[in-house]
């Protein structure tokens, strides 16, 4: 039996405004096993990056608050540490790529300064040892020339190499969980292939965990062992990679797998899904994606659907595959 590294227990994440409480993350349970990359996919909105920043602490307060549920890391609860606690686990236990390196990394330090400090504040070297790890990290996630790059400011370095810099970063204390949001975004195609594949590298030498979220079910098919679906802040689908390519389930994991361009033939016009993900002050009474759904009943636009069993392995939150079903 494997055993996981993560696992999170019906997690509910709320923003508080003048229009009340907005469920940003509604229920979510998921674990990542040792050694495996979970791949998180859905639209921008649908709660993905939100869902990391619950699990990193670093969700956007005080609008924002952990209302219910659990986030055990190597069985502690994250949402009970103290901020100090919470601060000794980041970058040492969990790490995080973010989607955007210009905007995480600091535009007035030099990338070799940000890596040492993260080596610093975790492990208990002096400043020569942490420059020398630094260099050794640089030159691992295959930048070329790692001592100019180390003195470099992130204005000075391409997308690409910002974020093999933001990878080395994250790698620096042999985090045991790699959270990663996003890590292609704003990457042309050919740097995008390289940036997957030195993930892929770094997880087999490290032996690290992955949470993969994106929007590219591309990526999630050649990345992930298991997947998670999300639309408006709910899990919608959950089930391992070639399964749930194999047999897609929930209407939106349909929509998703067939607005891929197909690599075999020309096409006209590409499928996609109508309408857009709904505001958190606007959801629907019923089914989150009943606006959108090509199957919708009066049912479904009048109440939500639970999870239930697609096949072992192979959960969906659908009236479809519950008893009872009236539709097509």
């Amino acid at each position: 039996m494997q055993e996981n590294i993560l696992e999170v227990r019906d997690l509910s994440m709320s923003f508080f405004n003048q229009h009340g409480e907005l469920p940003a993350v509604n229920h979510v349970s998921f674990s990542v096993e040792k050694g495996k990359t979970l791949g998180i996919v859905g639209e921008s909105g649908c709660g993905k990056s939100m869902t990391s920043l619950c699990v990193m602490g670093l969700y956007p307060r005080p609008q924002g608050r952990i209302v219910g549920g659990s986030i055990l890391f190597q069985g502690r609860d994250l949402t009970r540490l103290k901020p100090r606690e919470l601060h000794k686990i980041r970058g040492k236990g969990i790490a995080m790529i973010f989607q955007e390196p210009m905007t995480s990394l600091n535009p007035v330090l030099t990338i070799g300064d940000q890596i040492t400090e993260t080596i610093l504040l975790h492990e208990k070297v002096g400043k020569k040892e942490a420059k020398k790890r630094a260099l050794d990290m640089i030159s691992m996630v295959g930048i070329p020339m790692p001592e100019k790059v180390f003195a470099s400011c992130p204005h000075q370095l391409s997308g690409g190499m910002r974020q093999r810099a933001m990878i080395a970063m994250a790698l620096s204390c042999s985090p045991e969980l790699l959270i990663c949001d996003e890590p292609t975004t704003a990457l042309d195609v050919t740097v995008q292939s390289q940036i997957l594949s030195l993930i892929n590298r770094m997880k087999d030498r490290t032996g690290a965990s992955v949470m993969l979220i994106t929007h590219d079910m591309g990526v999630i098919n050649e990345m992930a062992d298991t997947v998670i679906v999300m639309y408006a802040g709910q899990i919608v689908e959950q089930a391992e990679t070639g399964e749930l390519f194999a047999h897609p389930t929930h209407p939106y994991t349909l929509g998703l797998i067939q607005s891929i361009p197909p690599l075999d033939r020309e096409v006209e016009e590409l499928n996609v899904i109508p309408g857009s993900v709904p505001m958190l002050y606007e959801l629907p009474e019923g089914c989150l994606f009943s606006p959108r759904c090509p199957y919708a009943t009066e049912r479904c636009r009048r109440e939500r659907p639970d999870v239930t069993r697609a096949s072992e392995n192979h959960f969906v939150r659908c009236f479809r595959h519950m008893p009872g079903w009236e539709g097509d």
